[in-house]
């Protein structure tokens, strides 16, 4: 059975206008008009080859080496003194029974002036800068790729809007001027770096305007390094177990931190103290599955060890409320900062969802999920959520007729597209947090 594939993140812009989805490898875009209207803004499918890369690559060298093998044949023969021609070098292709090559397209982010979405690709290892023309049929035009050696996992933008801030899968964290030409090889030298992968990247500014960067790794770190003298190391931020898999800072000295451990960290950065834990240990139990099982290898005899991590933890932009969800769970959890006792986190409330949550993000004052709903039946629907504050009410709800007009604008978008239309068996996997546990293995 064939079913839309499962929104895998949402980007809205500032008056909520615009917003993009990914999907696989496409972005789409889409045009919010009160009361509700959604209109399909345009798509944009990354087209990237690996093999065919990889093949013209190849080609360039042999290219570079032609004369130099022209005379080399000359010199070799066979036992039967016949000349020996050199062969085109392969390349290396999946066989079968390879495993799927999968083409993400993550962390999609807008510049502040919003002329510009900056996003990552899989496929390439890349930066992806497009110009955003609300005018336009298709609001998307890409304008540069920058390639790296090691896959971007995190960026953030610095104020400038021309300053990208890109960590990678391999611990080194780059500045990328986007209007600079992007190289052909990239050699460029990272500005600083950490023994680990990195998950998330921030660059804040103080009261006093001096810039830091905040990064966090899989080994249970957080560091905080003066910007643009990434040498300096301001400070560590010292107090988790596990893996950090998401950070996210308040105003002025705010930040919060989650991942493996079963607690939400309050910091104050700028003194590096730790204000408060939050353990939700006990509020997420009732949402926990056979997929939060330990693998079999590290189970126990019972087969009931159970391991469940944060997946995004993120803030409301005027609110002093802060949102996060456990992967593979149906819910996402609210929690108030306290605006008496310094960094102190309260339970809010807890929203239920039919679906598993795989991202969340937010617009000013709403919170917006998107659902592995895969499994609806009859008409898909469940796509994606927008929570907004009831004032009156004070608490979050979902606005349905948003969120169900949404789910036809999807579909509407997406019909006859083979590529998007997909069997179940086919989707991209949609939990990956999980697989940054460390386990014995991993310290022998």
């Amino acid at each position: 059975m064939s079913v839309i594939h499962p929104l895998q993140n949402l980007l809205t812009s500032r008056d909520g206008s615009l917003v993009f989805a990914i999907i696989k490898n496409c972005i789409l875009s889409f045009k919010y008009q009160s009361p509700n209207h959604w209109e399909f803004a345009g798509k944009w499918s990354d087209d990237f080859d690996k093999i065919q890369e990889s093949r013209n690559t190849t080609a360039k060298e042999q290219q570079g080496q032609s004369s130099e093998n022209e005379n080399e044949n000359k010199k070799l023969k066979s036992n039967k003194g016949d000349s020996i021609k050199r062969t085109a070098a392969k390349v290396p292709s999946p066989g079968i029974g390879a495993p799927p090559i999968y083409s993400y397209i993550r962390n999609l982010r807008l510049t502040s002036d919003e002329s510009r979405l900056i996003a990552c690709a899989d496929s390439d290892k890349s930066l992806l800068v497009f110009d955003v023309d609300k005018t336009s049929k298709n609001v998307l035009k890409l304008r540069k790729r920058f390639c790296f050696s090691k896959r971007p996992n995190a960026i953030s933008i610095a104020e400038d809007d021309t300053t990208v801030i890109v960590a990678d899968k391999f611990g080194d964290v780059y500045s990328i001027d986007i209007n600079s030409i992007p190289e052909e090889k990239f050699t460029q030298e990272p500005i600083l770096g950490h023994v680990s992968m990195l998950t998330d990247v921030h660059l804040i500014k103080d009261s006093d305007g001096h810039q830091f960067i905040i990064t966090s790794d899989r080994d249970e770190h957080i560091k905080i390094s003066h910007y643009p003298q990434c040498f300096i190391v301001d400070k560590w931020l010292f107090g988790h177990k596990h893996f950090v898999s998401s950070i996210c800072c308040g105003k002025d000295y705010l930040l919060l931190s989650a991942g493996g451990d079963d607690k939400i960290f309050a910091w104050d950065w700028k003194t590096g103290k730790n204000l408060s834990t939050f353990d939700y240990s006990s509020l997420i139990k009732p949402y926990l599955n056979d997929q939060h099982l330990a693998p079999p290898r590290f189970q126990n005899e019972n087969n009931d060890i159970i391991e469940f991590a944060v997946s995004k933890i993120i803030k409301s932009k005027n609110l002093p409320f802060v949102a996060f969800f456990v992967e593979a769970t149906k819910c996402i959890i609210i929690l108030e900062i306290s605006e008496k006792q310094k960094g102190d986190l309260a339970l809010k409330q807890i929203i239920t969802f039919p679906y598993n949550v795989i991202s969340l993000s937010a617009h000013n004052d709403e919170f917006q999920v998107t659902l592995d709903n895969k499994e609806s039946s009859g008409v898909q629907k469940n796509f994606a959520k927008f929570i907004e504050y009831n004032l009156n009410e004070n608490s979050f709800v979902v606005n349905n007729e948003k969120s169900n007009e949404f789910d036809s604008a999807i579909i509407q978008s997406v019909q006859g597209d083979s590529n998007l239309v997909t069997k179940k068996e086919e989707i991209y996997p949609l939990y990956n947090v999980s697989s940054l546990r460390k386990h014995g293995e991993h310290y022998s």
